[in-house]
């Protein structure tokens, strides 16, 4: 069971302050916005997803992200004590507004709002190793995001996370194990020796929370307890689902290209060329000291039994009230 716990040691200020949270109905903003209410915070998200189900009720205070917009965007940013920012686009849909650079430019005018508004920090989600990847536009977006950040004087933490899992919105193990429950063989791409360092989302959420009661500007990798080759997740996986699968190694484009026959079919991206260079490349695991708790193992061994009875369609689930201003979340 994923475990949720109470912020200690909250200031007095922190708790009667306002915290911002972008996505809080997402993956990473859900697990924020979670523990800071249940530790008594006033919080609000701003959000632009449609029908997408709050959790919190009224504990969750909700106000449009309409980039466009700047004097919303101030407003409801005014008294914030702290912005965590979790808006990203993991997809280049230029037809939808999925795009690296919207993106980019939609997070300048965020931290613009912010420093008007006189939000006292800003804990940003970026990704782990982002200046390892040139010349690849998710992760341009990503460093030129972090610089503007950076030289805008704003209070700031910059949290770089490798890979994410935990929680109901387990995208990424959960399609591995489904995988795995349902083809009668999983390909690997190339020899799957390079690193992942997955972290729980709970150590996230707890790490950038604390993040928001430090003054000091930082950039902190967040990362698991324990290193594994690709190849030696994905049988950690196979292991706790106690099911017989061949493994294979597969070139990156073909596997790519499978993917997305898949996602016609399924009506999602299952995964991104951007996604296989960075994981081949080693850009999900970290060279920092790891900072998460929960062991991978001990949880995939706990949770087994929920992983992969049904596909997690990502795409289907990013609905949203504004054409071109979406806002998928880390």
């Amino acid at each position: 069971m994923d475990r949720i716990f109470v912020v200690s040691g909250l200031s007095q200020r922190m708790v009667d302050g306002i915290h911002v949270v972008t996505g809080a109905l997402g993956y990473s903003g859900r697990w924020i916005a979670k523990n800071l209410i249940d530790s008594g915070v006033n919080v609000k998200t701003l959000t632009n997803a449609k029908g997408r189900h709050n959790p919190f009720g009224d504990d969750l205070q909700i106000s449009p992200l309409d980039f466009d917009d700047s004097e919303g965007l101030v407003r409801s940013l005014s008294n914030a004590d702290v912005l965590y920012n979790t808006y990203w686009v993991r997809y280049k849909k230029r037809s939808g507004g999925y795009d690296h650079s919207i993106a980019t430019r939609n997070s300048m005018k965020l931290f613009e709002a912010a420093q008007k508004a006189g939000v006292k920090k800003v804990v940003h989600f970026s990704v782990s190793k982002p200046h390892n990847a040139p010349n690849w536009p998710y992760f341009i977006g990503k460093s030129e995001t972090e610089n503007f950040l950076i030289e805008s004087g704003l209070n700031y933490t910059i949290l770089r996370p490798t890979l994410f899992f935990g929680g109901s919105r387990n995208v990424l193990v959960n399609n591995i194990a489904w995988l795995l429950r349902n083809a009668p063989i999983f390909g690997v791409f190339g020899d799957g020796s390079y690193p992942v360092q997955p972290v729980h989302i709970q150590d996230v959420a707890k790490i950038a929370i604390e993040s928001g009661q430090e003054c000091h500007n930082n950039v902190i990798d967040v990362a698991g307890p324990e290193i594994y080759t690709y190849r030696e997740f994905v049988l950690a996986i196979k292991n706790a689902l106690g099911i017989t699968r061949m493994i294979v190694p597969i070139p990156p484009r073909f596997g790519w290209l499978v993917g997305k026959v898949l996602g016609t079919i399924l009506r999602d991206d299952v995964i991104t060329m951007a996604e296989i260079n960075g994981l081949m490349q080693g850009l999900m695991s970290s060279d920092e000291a790891p900072n998460g708790q929960t062991r991978f193992s001990d949880w995939v061994v706990e949770n087994c039994d929920a992983l992969g009875l049904r596909y997690q369609n990502d795409l289907k689930e990013r609905t949203y009230n504004l054409t071109g201003l979406v806002a998928p979340q880390a």
